[in-house]
């Protein structure tokens, strides 16, 4: 206990406070903090992925602006328009999709030398 809670006459604005203070809450306070905990609980994903996709968005959309720039300079010249350079894709054909070397990542002879 504490030195104040000893004394017998209290002190007189402790007194005065315990007096204001409500004795209870009003009817249905608890139901309505309950709604408003809820509400505040299904409406923070939402929320916080919003502000991380506004955050991240510009910065992958400016990564990816250089990283097809930076394609397109380095493959120029030897492909046919712009998009394939830019994105910088191999030339695939049928044979060379369904080829064991594809698919198996082998040479094609089938024998590794030593």
């Amino acid at each position: 206990m504490s030195e104040h809670d000893s004394s017998p006459r209290g002190d007189p604005l402790e007194s005065l406070l315990r007096d204001a203070a409500p004795a209870a809450f009003a009817p249905g306070f608890g139901e309505r903090v309950r709604a408003r905990v809820a509400a505040e609980r299904a409406q923070a994903l939402p929320h916080a992925l919003e502000k991380h996709f506004l955050r991240i968005v510009p910065l992958a959309a400016a990564a990816a602006l250089l990283l097809a720039t930076y394609n397109w300079w380095g493959a120029r010249g030897t492909t046919a328009s712009a998009l394939d350079a830019a994105l910088n894709l191999p030339q695939v054909t049928i044979a060379s999709a369904y080829s064991s070397s594809s698919l198996f990542g082998t040479a094609a002879g089938g024998t590794e030398t030593p």
